[in-house]
């Protein structure tokens, strides 16, 4: 088990062997309590899921981002080496922090946009379980649909210079 979510819902420790049956099961229960499975009674699952991913910044874009957002550091990709035959390769760099990876959701929320947000007369909306996920509340075109994220878009650049990519493949439709 590496996944700390999932491994609090099944109350095992991280790295723990788990029966497969026992692991669809709390998957589907937790995608299922974010409105990410299919269930005609629940409007937040007429959805494409994350409309967002979690935007990779390099340190400098940091600056306008409060230093409680949840971040993940990565690590710089290292320069490739060429090892001439019979040589003994180097060893492997020491860690290099390199670009960091932030919450989308997090970021979306602390814009001001809540679950459940709308525009005004628009079938989209925010997920009511998960910041991420733009559902159609009923009868919401593809055109709402991108006018809610470009307006997802815009509040959380003005907010923390943080551009969102759709995750999503857009057919038809531009951001």
């Amino acid at each position: 088990m590496a996944f700390g979510q999932l491994a609090t819902a099944l109350d095992v420790p991280l790295g723990a062997r788990v029966a497969l049956a026992d692991v669809r099961a709390r998957v589907l229960d937790l995608r299922a309590s974010k409105g990410m499975v299919l269930d005609p009674a629940d409007r937040d699952t007429a959805s494409s899921g994350s409309f967002f991913t979690n935007p990779i910044v390099p340190r400098e874009a940091l600056e306008g981002v409060p230093a409680d957002a949840p971040r993940w550091e990565t690590q710089a990709e290292p320069q490739d080496r060429v090892v001439p035959l019979g040589e003994k390769p180097a060893p492997p760099p020491t860690f290099t922090p390199g670009p960091v990876k932030l919450s989308a959701a997090w970021l979306i929320e602390h814009a001001g946009i809540a679950r459940g947000f709308h525009l005004p007369g628009s079938g989209a909306a925010i997920s009511t379980k998960h910041t991420l996920a733009i559902t159609n509340r009923g009868g919401a075109t593809a055109d709402e649909v991108a006018e809610l994220a470009r307006y997802v878009q815009s509040r959380v650049a003005a907010e923390f210079g943080v551009v969102l990519h759709p995750e999503p493949i857009l057919l038809g439709l531009t951001l």
